[in-house]
């Protein structure tokens, strides 16, 4: 059964990553032209944005299920051994 949040999550990750490599890869290059350089790198900061907050939105809108806490019962007493018991003895001589 594909999970939705899942798959979204993992689409909107990877294109962060290739973005954030961009911007790393550009701000290295030193043979492209300034203004062109700017204005890319700023672009590739928008969507990095916006992907940071896809990423929050997509936590808000697909929450887990509160997970209901598990009943425990209490074990129940043994059955007292024939014969008598003292501390420390697990069975009456």
């Amino acid at each position: 059964m594909p999970n939705l949040k899942l798959d979204l999550k993992n689409r909107i990750a990877n294109e962060k990553f290739y973005d954030e490599l961009e911007f790393i890869r550009l701000a290295g290059v030193p043979d492209m032209n300034y203004e062109e350089k700017i204005d890319t790198m700023q672009q590739l900061l928008e969507h990095i944005a916006i992907q940071n907050a896809q990423l929050g939105l997509l936590e808000q809108y697909f929450q887990e299920p509160p997970v209901p806490a598990p009943i425990v019962n209490a074990p129940a007493p043994a059955p007292a051994p024939a014969g008598q018991v003292h501390p420390g003895q697990t069975f009456g001589e």
